[in-house]
């Protein structure tokens, strides 16, 4: 009698407690990423100019896969001996980015709208660049796990790697921004992805 009573005590408990709900939230993303970076300095001068170019696809679920293209410029220069410089930034999405899975080549041609910060103005900066992948191509991944009293969430990344030579011009107001600097550049490629799932 007593387990009888004991038994119906705990179904009239587990029919009167809430249903437990779990969310997912599931993200991705793929593609492919060069970067290049040109610089000179001497006594008195210090040129320095940046371009970071990605293709990407990422979908948030439930949503459809989403396309992700642009590139970001800067420049900056300074003159330490009159203490005069300038600085410069943009994001354009309407380029011609491509990029070779196996990390042998990528290309960068559009133009750009630049804010120089210095003088106030924004100036049109055309890019035409090319990337070479040197020496050996890098790989790696990772796979992290967290836990707690409501949550569960994975994350994993496979990518590579490769060193690159840069050439090519960008061009604004008729000069060449990049021409008799030193360059140095990367390739890469990236697959990651994380699903977090909270219970409510």
């Amino acid at each position: 009698m007593q387990k009888t009573l004991v038994g119906a005590t705990l179904i009239l408990l587990s029919l009167s407690l809430p249903a437990v709900a779990a969310t997912n939230q599931k993200y991705q993303v793929k593609g492919q990423t060069a970067d290049a970076y040109f610089y000179q300095s001497d006594e008195c001068n210090y040129t320095s100019v940046g371009i970071f170019a990605s293709d990407n696809v990422s979908k948030n679920a439930p949503g459809a896969p989403t396309a992700q293209k642009g590139a970001y410029i800067y420049y900056s220069t300074y003159n330490w001996c009159t203490g005069e410089g300038s600085y410069g930034d943009g994001f354009a999405t309407d380029v011609n980015f491509t990029s070779d899975k196996s990390l042998k080549s990528a290309a960068l041609n559009g133009t750009f709208a630049v804010n120089d910060y210095s003088s106030g103005a924004t100036k049109n900066v055309d890019v035409a660049v090319m990337w070479t992948g040197t020496g050996d191509t890098y790989r790696g991944n990772s796979h992290s796990h967290y836990q707690g009293p409501a949550f569960t969430s994975n994350y994993r990344y496979v990518g590579a790697h490769s060193d690159a030579m840069v050439s090519g011009t960008i061009t604004s107001e008729g000069k060449n921004l990049v021409e008799n600097l030193s360059s140095f550049g990367s390739l890469s490629s990236s697959n990651s992805g994380s699903i977090e799932i909270i219970r409510k």
